[in-house]
């Protein structure tokens, strides 16, 4: 698609395509920074067992709760377009220093950073991609979100195409010949890095005091001031933050119950790790072409003439069509193609609807309320997910399987909650 069929099909105004290629870009460089070592996170976790990974998303979400205010502190006290670059420089460091750790250190070392890799991992992978779209929502408005999020997603999607196929290259064509060989999988952190820093670049692109793109006087402000606690006080004072909330945590439970019980299927299915493998690299390929032509032909669509109230309850029925799919049909077919709808209906359509109702929430829910929702609420959701997929239906004495039936009434609240959210605000 060249430039002037992009710039007809979005109708751009003079002057914006810039940006929207910058954003789109800017995308792809944080979603490539991270599914190149995605792979890596997985191989740390591979030995835990899916009987321990309640007890690691439990840590995960411990670590959110440290994290959440600290963040929310930092941002009070700095600028509102250097935000973006402290939270990335902050992470590169973070990534170089498991690079060296992993580097020096002996089997004893190696063995614990392989633990806290994993966790810091899915902490590094909500953050990075959460402070992106506060970025994106506090420079476009309500009106533009709905027709430009998706070509952004798009970018997205090709830049988590190059992250996997670059750490698939290296793990089966350079891994083992090359000199750096020896650093293993952790190798792969370089490229991250690489990415991470480009994003940084392309940030600078994207000034919120920008008086065109402001709602208000109150927008121009550089600092945003408040405390910590101003993200839990939003929760309980602002209703759409609330409904919000309630929907990040239902999302990510039944998503997480989805998947564990996708993981016993598959489980159960095959017993070679490699056979698994392709299986999953299989879904990768299904999922990313299907989630850029919803992003590039339709997602905008969607949004501006069916309407993000729709997108939002249709999840939960998804979501429930995919839980009976699984305990009525629990082969692998089934879960390639459950997994394949969930994820592109998430990615193409669900995610860029979330991001438009955040751009009508207030200056301070925005940069704070809405980092919050996004990593410790969504870890919460993903936790207690794998507690009730996992050990709950082992104390019921059944099987994980067992748990796609228990979700449904979740699923279907999901829907409710979606449809409260959208009357809570005019998007």
């Amino acid at each position: 698609m060249n430039y002037a069929n992009i710039k007809s099909k979005l109708d751009i105004p003079r002057g914006q395509m810039s940006s929207l290629l910058k954003a789109f870009f800017f995308f792809f460089s944080v979603l490539c920074s991270w599914y190149v070592i995605r792979p890596v996170r997985n191989e740390m976790a591979v030995q835990a067992g899916l009987e321990n990974i309640p007890v690691l998303l439990s840590i995960v979400l411990l670590v959110m709760l440290i994290a959440n205010p600290i963040y929310s502190w930092v941002v009070s006290k700095i600028k509102k377009d250097h935000i973006v670059v402290y939270v990335y420089l902050f992470f590169i460091l973070n990534l170089l220093c498991f690079l060296l750790g992993w580097n020096f250190l002996g089997e004893a070392g190696r063995a614990w950073i392989a633990k806290v890799f994993y966790i810091w991992c899915n902490v590094y992978s909500f953050f990075v991609v959460s402070v992106f779209w506060v970025a994106m929502i506090n420079f476009f408005q309500s009106h533009e979100a709905k027709k430009y999020f998706g070509f952004i997603s798009a970018g997205g999607s090709l830049g988590a195409f190059t992250g996997s196929s670059i750490a698939r290259y290296y793990s089966t064509e350079v891994c083992g010949t090359a000199s750096m060989s020896d650093w293993g999988p952790f190798s792969l952190i370089v490229v991250s890095v690489v990415a991470l820093s480009i994003a940084i670049i392309l940030s600078l692109g994207f000034k919120p005091t920008t008086t065109n793109y402001s709602n208000n006087a109150e927008e121009t402000e550089e600092i945003l001031g408040g405390t910590w606690m101003d993200p839990f006080r939003s929760i309980f004072s602002a209703p759409s933050v609330k409904n919000l909330t309630l929907y990040m945590i239902l999302w990510t439970f039944v998503m997480t119950v989805s998947w564990m019980v996708a993981l016993d299927i598959i489980q159960n299915w095959s017993s070679d790790p490699c056979e698994r493998t392709a299986f999953f690299a299989r879904i990768e390929q299904i999922v990313t072409p299907l989630t850029l032509i919803c992003q590039f032909f339709i997602t905008a669509f969607i949004l501006r003439k069916i309407g993000v109230a729709v997108v939002l309850i249709a999840y939960g029925f998804i979501l429930s069509a995919g839980l009976v799919a699984y305990a009525t049909f629990p082969v692998f077919t089934t879960v390639l193609i459950v997994v394949c709808i969930l994820r592109v209906f998430e990615y193409g359509f669900n995610k860029p609807a979330r991001e438009t109702i955040f751009t009508v929430l207030k200056k301070q829910e925005r940069y704070k309320s809405t980092v919050f929702m996004d990593t410790f609420f969504a870890r919460s959701g993903e936790a207690m997910g794998s507690w009730f997929a996992v050990k709950g239906m082992l104390i019921l004495g059944l099987s994980s399987l067992s748990a796609a039936w228990g979700a449904l009434p979740l699923a279907a609240l999901l829907s409710w909650v979606g449809y409260q959210t959208t009357k809570s605000k005019k998007v």
